[in-house]
Formats: C-alpha cells, structure tokens, sequence
C-alpha cells in the first residue's frame, strides 16, 4: 500500500472532518412516468432510488427479482428486504475533488451531500454489482481506501497517481483537481442509506453548463431556492461527433454520434439527453438492458463524451 497505516488513519480522521460525497445523474433523463430527473427533485424534495424512479445511468437492475436486490443481500443481510424502508442511493466519495464529481461516468451534473451523510454511508472499492471485497463503514475505510491507491500507484482510475500522504496534506485546504480526470472506474462507491433528503443532506448541485437557461436550469433553481442548497457550474463537456472512435464502446458510436449531434455537429449533455428522451421507455429485464438496446448504446455514446471531450470553454 502507498503510505504508511499510521497516514491511512490519519487520512479517515481528515475524511471526517472535511469530505466530499457525490451522486452524478442525468437530470433530464425520464422517469418511468415520464417525469425529468430535475422536475422529481423540485416535486419531491428528494433524490429517489432507482427502485422507486425506474432509471438508471447504471444498469436498471432494481426491481423485484433483480440483479439489484441479490447484491444488496450479499452486503446488507435482510436490511433492504422487500417493504423494509427506502434502499441506498448509489454515490461516491469523492477523495480528489473532481470539477465533474466523484462518478463522471454516471451523469453530467452530481450532487454534493453534506459531510454529516459520510456517517451514514458504507463504502466499497469500485462498483457493488461486482461483489467487492474491500467493503466497510468509515470505522473500516482503511482497507477500502488501500485497494483504491494500489490501483492509483499503477497509474490509472480517477485517482491515478494520487498517493495517501500526498492526499492527507491536501484534503484539509479543500484543494481540487484543477481539471477532470475524465475516467469512468477507479472510485470508492458510496452506499447512502437513510434517503437524501434536499433539504437536508445537499450542499449542492452542480451543473454542466448545456443546461444553462433549459428546463433543467430553472426546476433545479427553483429547487435549490426551496430547499435551501447552493446551485453551481463545472466545465461541461463538449466533442465532434466526427471525432468519436469505434474503438471507444463499439462500432456503433460514430452513426449515433453524428445522429445526437447538435446542429453545429458538437456532442454535448443537453444533446444526449435530447436523444434519450426519444427512447421509448420499457420494463427492464432481468439480465439488464442488452449492450444494443437504445438505452445502453446512449450510455456507452456519454462514455465517450467523458473519456474523449474536452471542457465547453476549451473545444474547438
């Protein structure tokens, strides 16, 4: 492990102190009552689970009978049994600050809870649907965050290169990666239990900048008006259509990207997700979506927008 176990503890003590834990969503995504993520939180007041919306920027495995419901067995015991209370919601801690959030690959806006939810949390290194081993409340985060800087030292995940001792001198000054890493794997998954309440556990929502002036824009600023949380802006993301690599999610990303392209031929958030809304909604299957469902292949085509854009000021 880099660092010594005596910074590792000291690197939780600081966690508690001064965290950052992040939810990404799409917030125009429809919900299984053709409801935007945006307009959800405004009428709720809160960030539902995928049991309660029908979506997922994941795989929709969270019904009765899913894959969803096996994995949170594994984890939790009969905690989450049917009818026994509102399941997880699904976040990050994010260590490095990242402008896009802690989990870029699941959406283009992310919530930033407030640090008391870091005591109500259990993290695991990278995603539960795989069955991680490294596992734990803050009072186990030691291991979890090891696994997580092994992979760092091998120099790739959202916190590549990134040391413990390097991160324990850094974390208390709030200091923040000065451009996003622009990779889908490599995080601590947060486990939220309890809800998220708006009003309550949200520091804020930030925003990619696509939406500025949309829909999106004003729900979420009436929300934040509401409720009481900050609303702020990242870089965004931005990419030709014409520069999207079959060798980045399949042969199938060029067409579809010339065909969710803006007028000026530019990707962007806002467009993907007006290119979502077009999909026909459908119950989900058991196995998840199949990798050439429309639902999967606009998720592999926003992969391609973190892993090969470039922030909105900076295209070209």
């Amino acid at each position: 492990m880099v660092g010594s176990e005596r910074s590792v503890g000291s690197l939780v003590a600081a966690l508690r102190r001064n965290t950052r834990t992040t939810v990404n969503f799409h917030p125009d995504r429809l919900d299984r009552n053709g409801r935007t993520v945006a307009e959800g939180l405004l009428a709720t007041g809160a960030y539902l689970p995928q049991q309660e919306t029908g979506i997922s920027n994941g795989m929709r495995f969270a019904f009765p009978g899913g894959a969803r419901t096996t994995w949170e067995a594994a984890m939790f015991g009969d905690a989450y049994a049917a009818g026994s209370g509102p399941t997880p919601i699904y976040g990050v801690l994010d260590l490095t600050l990242d402008p896009h959030g802690g989990s870029p690959r699941f959406g283009s806006c992310f919530v930033e809870l407030a640090p008391h939810v870091f005591d109500r949390a259990t993290f695991c290194f990278g995603d539960s649907h795989v069955g991680p081993t490294d596992v734990g409340t803050v009072e186990q985060l030691g291991g979890v965050l090891a696994a997580l800087f092994e992979q760092a030292a091998e120099g790739h995940g959202l916190s590549r290169g990134l040391d413990v001792d390097t991160l324990l001198a850094s974390i208390d000054g709030r200091w923040q990666a000065p451009t996003p890493a622009r990779e889908l794997d490599g995080y601590v998954e947060a486990q939220i239990h309890g809800g998220v309440s708006l009003q309550d556990d949200v520091d804020a929502i930030v925003l990619d900048p696509s939406f500025e002036a949309t829909d999106v824009h004003h729900q979420l600023s009436e929300a934040a008006a509401t409720f009481g949380f900050e609303l702020r802006w990242h870089g965004g993301s931005e990419l030709r259509a014409s520069d999207v690599s079959p060798d980045v999610r399949g042969p199938t990303m060029p067409a579809l990207a010339i065909q969710a392209a803006r007028a000026d031929g530019k990707l962007d958030a806002a467009a993907l997700g007006r290119h979502a809304r077009t999909i026909t909604h459908t119950l989900p299957s058991p196995d998840g979506d199949p990798p050439d469902s429309d639902l999967q292949q606009i998720k592999y085509l926003w992969h391609c927008l973190v892993l090969l854009g470039a922030d909105a000021a900076l295209s070209s």
